[in-house]
């Protein structure tokens, strides 16, 4: 990656990046300590996590010439104690308090100057547990190869004291067949590739004109016609917003399984039905459907570059009166009109497509124009895959959550990401604190929202069953939710209004 050229797509979150909209993502994992601990347990830990030899891409800083294209470079001289840090909560330790601190170090940017990650291990949080908040530039890394990284430095054994820090984990490359075929490839081929690949970026963005301009029939969900939500307001801040929940993961996909359905299906109509009670609560009743983004991975199978490797599809969230089950019904049509879109689209045409639409969002942001006309999206709905259902482990602490905290894109000020391990969902919203000051609100509605899918579409006596069978002693599969609001709601679910 040293003295390489950074990708366009990676580029962009650069060239886009302000104080009041950094361009880093990051995670909370909460670790319950083992038994018998030493008093010096997490300072032993922070010295280890200094000691570890740091890899690509953890040791490379941007580099923009004045002539030229802006390239990594290796940090020869990196200060480690710089990106890695140790701090304590106040007692009781509890997860407001620490949420209250992730919200703050999520705000402010990356130093371009040095590697353009952090890591910071929290100690004191109550139920003798601890916390590790780390943040990446997004131009390093994208969801899933960041996911493989975080958990790839994990053990499933709480025996396994190796202790393996994400910045010195490195993936297993692509097969040795795959390699050699890379190598083959002719400088022509990949040429050939990109021009394909804008040639079906712009037909695909043809489509979506005619569509615009209605001399084109399809369901699918296009750009630039969306309702406009407080979502929408412009950053002007750098003060951020933050909550976090958990649902459990075989509850969810039995609901998908029943339905025929996805689970990140069954996420955008819980997502979409909070959130339309979230505008109820301020008052703020909107008239057609929210829209959100979905990010889609199109990464290859044993490819475990560092690089940015996303596209993403709009998808309707359901008539603001529609009833939990009918919501769902609509969602799911709506998705797979989205996805039948780019159904033929090659990754290239899919990566061009995107860095065409993200510098569109940009453009207008930057020129106030995104205020005049119709939003995009209302809010980006990122699922990204776990590890699978075994216990993952640091040093012999076994993590009980890890929660996403991702970035604001241009024209929307709310994301909702999703990271899943064992039998948990663990969502992490963030917003501007102007624009959405109390998420718990939209959390706790999540929460409440799947309950009443699940019971609407399970049947009580079904959901009842699962609960039973499911149930294990040493793992809560129980929802949780939390908020940096510091606020207790009253928010409940609200009846269904009749039409009209």
């Amino acid at each position: 990656m040293s003295n390489k050229t950074i990708p366009p797509l990676d580029l962009m979150f650069f060239l886009t990046e302000t104080a009041q909209s950094p361009k880093h993502v990051g995670a909370v994992q909460v670790f319950e300590l083992p038994p018998n601990a030493p008093d010096t347990y997490l300072v032993d830990l922070v010295h280890a996590f200094k000691q570890a030899p740091v890899a690509p891409p953890f040791n490379n800083r941007p580099h923009f010439p004045r002539f030229g294209m802006p390239q990594w470079r290796e940090d020869t001289d990196l200060e480690i104690d710089y990106h890695v840090r140790h701090s304590a909560l106040p007692k009781p330790g509890s997860t407001q308090q620490l949420m209250d601190v992730v919200q703050r170090l999520h705000a402010t940017l990356l130093d371009r100057r040095r590697p353009g990650w952090i890591c910071q291990v929290i100690e004191g949080l109550e139920g003798n547990r601890f916390a590790i908040y780390s943040k990446i530039h997004h131009a390093y890394i994208d969801g899933k190869s960041g996911t493989q990284r975080m958990y790839g430095s994990l053990s499933t054994s709480p025996a396994n004291k190796t202790i393996i820090p994400s910045w010195s984990f490195q993936p297993q490359r692509v097969s040795g067949e795959k390699s050699r075929s890379t190598a083959r490839s002719t400088a022509g081929e990949k040429l050939g590739r990109q021009v394909k690949g804008v040639i079906g970026a712009y037909e695909f963005l043809s489509r979506m004109g005619m569509q615009w301009l209605q001399l084109r029939d399809s369901k699918a969900q296009i750009p630039f016609t969306a309702t406009r939500t407080r979502m929408n307001r412009s950053i002007e801040w750098d003060t951020r917003s933050a909550a976090i929940c958990t649902l459990p993961l075989d509850k969810v996909k039995a609901v998908g399984k029943a339905r025929g359905c996805t689970v990140n299906e069954v996420v955008l109509a819980v997502i979409g039905a909070a959130l339309h009670d979230y505008l109820e609560e301020h008052r703020e009743n909107t008239r057609a459907p929210l829209v959100a983004l979905c990010p889609m991975s199109i990464r290859a199978e044993g490819d475990d570059s560092a690089k940015t490797q996303v596209s993403a599809v709009h998808v309707r969230l359901g008539e603001p009166n529609a009833a939990i089950s009918e919501r769902l019904d609509q969602v799911i049509e709506s998705s797979h009109a989205s996805k039948d879109e780019v159904r033929g689209l090659s990754n290239e045409a899919m990566i061009d497509y995107g860095v065409i639409i993200f510098a569109l969002w940009e453009m207008l942001s930057r020129t106030g124009l995104d205020q005049v006309i119709k939003p995009s999206y209302n809010v980006l709905v990122s699922n990204v895959p776990g590890p699978g259902e075994k216990d993952l482990y640091l040093n012999g602490s076994r993590m009980l959550a890890s929660y996403p905290i991702s970035t604001l894109l241009p024209g929307v000020n709310l994301n909702a990401t999703l990271l899943s391990h064992g039998n948990s969902l663990d969502f992490g919203l963030l917003g501007d604190m102007h624009a959405l000051p109390d998420l718990e609100i939209v959390v706790q509605q999540m929460v409440l929202r799947f309950e009443e899918l699940q019971r609407v579409v399970l049947g009580k006596t079904r959901a009842a069953a699962s609960r039973k069978k499911t149930a294990k002693p040493k793992r809560r599969t129980s929802t949780r939710v939390s908020s940096a609001a510091g606020k207790k709601s009253t928010a409940r679910a609200r009846p269904r209004r009749k039409a009209g």
